[in-house]
């Protein structure tokens, strides 16, 4: 599958379409393909709209451009167009970016990921 960058303020980015899944409840957002984060980072709102208690999971201080951040390691499932996939991932009330990130694990365990800048478009193989 493939997914046209999306430009925001003239930079263009492989941000793409993911819908979360946990106790019978969906969340439709978009999050940024990040080859350089280790897992999939989300902010809280959206583990309290999924109706996770998301604080009594394991907690870590990821880093990284921003410095470090208190999060918390949850199990949900990520789809992808048509792919559903169990993962796990961070939930922080710190995370104060504009877009989720979408990490390794999980993600790239599962796909071929292929960043083609020059035609600003990513592409997703899945692993058979």
């Amino acid at each position: 599958m493939s997914f046209d960058y999306e430009e925001i303020a003239g930079n263009f980015y492989p941000i793409i379409p993911i819908e979360l899944k946990a106790k019978g409840k969906r969340f439709l957002t978009r999050a940024y393909v990040d080859s350089g984060a280790n897992f999939s980072i989300f902010n809280a709102e959206i583990a309290d709209y999924l109706g996770l208690d998301y604080r009594k999971r394991d907690k870590i201080y990821p880093s990284g451009v921003g410095g470090h951040i208190c999060a918390y390691i949850n199990e949900i499932f990520i789809s992808i167009h048509d792919v559903e996939i169990h993962c796990k991932v961070l939930f922080s009330d710190e995370f104060m970016v504009k877009f989720n990130l979408l990490g390794r694990a999980g993600i790239f365990d599962r796909f071929r990921v292929c960043f083609d800048d020059p035609e600003k478009k990513l592409y997703l193989y899945e692993k058979v």
